[in-house]
């Protein structure tokens, strides 16, 4: 590969991470919802772009688009915190945590398995989070469950918010990956 190959790449990889991290907004801000939660979080496709871009050009780029994914989601996307902990746990941390789906680019059914291991990194973090920083907003029963430990409560609320997400990732992904032309330009490995 010549230096002038990999520059092209290189300069195409930014362009398109900046592209799909712009998406990712209009779809987080300027697109309702299907669902927001009060406690937090909204059921909506902008990890779309994010998966897409990861699928595209694997693990090294989707490391750091994933990274400024998490930062922007917080200063733009009007974060909420109540400690820089809590601000690097739901934010930072675990946007950057769906990188894994990059190691699925180019494999078949790619958008399937990379979105599925996209998903547990994040869900952790969330846990984390809200074990550790939120749990003092604890309701007393979520889903028509008594709630009474923090770890239990902050692992079933983020586990029906990450599975709601990734129900939606999955339906959108299939639904693309069935038109040949949209797979083929869209879901289509580079480099």
């Amino acid at each position: 590969m010549t230096s002038n190959t990999e520059s092209h790449l290189t300069v195409r990889a930014i362009v398109e991470a900046a592209l799909m991290l712009a998406l990712a907004y209009v779809l987080d801000n300027l697109v309702p919802p299907f669902y927001r939660f009060p406690q937090g979080g909204s059921i909506d496709l902008s990890m779309l772009p994010i998966l897409i871009y990861c699928l595209r050009w694997g693990p090294k780029w989707s490391l750091l688009c994933c990274f400024i994914n998490g930062v922007l989601q917080y200063f733009l996307g009007g974060g909420i915190a109540i400690s820089w902990q809590s601000m690097l746990l739901d934010y930072v941390v675990a946007y950057t945590l769906v990188f894994p789906c990059g190691f699925a680019a180019g494999k078949k059914l790619g958008w399937l398995w990379g979105t599925l291991i996209a998903t547990p990194g994040r869900w952790l973090s969330l846990t984390l989070s809200g074990a550790l920083l939120w749990y003092m907003y604890m309701p007393e029963e979520f889903l028509g469950i008594p709630m009474v430990n923090p770890w239990i409560y902050s692992a079933f609320f983020n586990g029906v918010f990450c599975l709601l997400v990734l129900a939606v990732d999955l339906i959108a992904l299939g639904l693309m990956q069935s038109v040949p032309a949209v797979r083929k330009q869209i879901l289509t490995k580079q480099n």
